[in-house]
């Protein structure tokens, strides 16, 4: 077995572990599964693993693609304001105290929400690379089971508009927090209290819990 099909059943195999299940592409080799029941609203997310040559055809390692969608079916009239969001967000993770591998992104021509990371590896050393990537999965299951629910309240269409800095002022308060149950009482409290400070955000018909 070469370095990258080691390093592929190594990803299947952390697939099958982590998300419970992975079914590969029998035309393209691209690997899926289902990350589910994320954040307090218990959302999923579909993660497909992409085998590239490379940038360009001079590229000395090939990449791995790590395509993460988080929403699907959004409304062109709503795509500025979530890219705007997404931007934000972007800023967080590249700067603030969430720090997070990839971009969150959204995709006009699919109308979805994702966040892409791409990962050059060397298959003349695959274990190391299976290591790293190994890292990677760990924080790919945090980092969608903290941002998972703002995406959700991004593609809310009953009129919840809450902002990045409501959003991680709630994720401060509960970052020390591992019951479910507790943070989204929480988050529902502050919801709450956005809705009555901010009336001009939040329409008199929309009810937090």
């Amino acid at each position: 077995m070469d370095g990258l099909e080691k390093i592929k059943k190594s990803i299947y195999e952390m697939m099958e572990e982590l998300f419970d299940g992975c079914e590969e592409n029998e035309k393209n080799g691209v690997l899926r599964s289902i990350a589910d029941d994320l954040g307090v609203t218990g959302t999923d997310a579909v993660i497909d693993v992409v085998f590239e040559a490379g940038m360009n055809e001079n590229a000395p390692y090939p990449v791995i693609h790590f395509l993460v969608t988080l929403a699907k079916d959004i409304k062109d009239e709503e795509a500025g304001r979530i890219s705007i969001a997404l931007n934000e967000l972007n800023h967080i993770i590249a700067v603030g105290d969430f720090p997070a591998f990839g971009t969150f992104a959204y995709y006009p021509r699919l109308h979805q929400i994702f966040l892409s990371y791409r990962l050059p590896v060397n298959p003349a050393a695959a274990d190391d690379e299976i290591i790293n990537i190994r890292y990677y999965f760990g924080t790919l299951y945090q980092v969608l089971d903290i941002f998972a629910d703002f995406i959700m309240f991004l593609c809310d269409t009953s009129g919840l508009t809450i902002d990045i800095d409501d959003y991680i002022d709630y994720l401060q308060t509960v970052q020390d927090i591992d019951d479910m149950e507790e943070r989204a009482k929480i988050l529902s409290e502050r919801l709450e209290n956005y809705k009555k400070s901010r009336p001009d955000r939040y329409p008199e018909s929309f009810d937090p819990d």
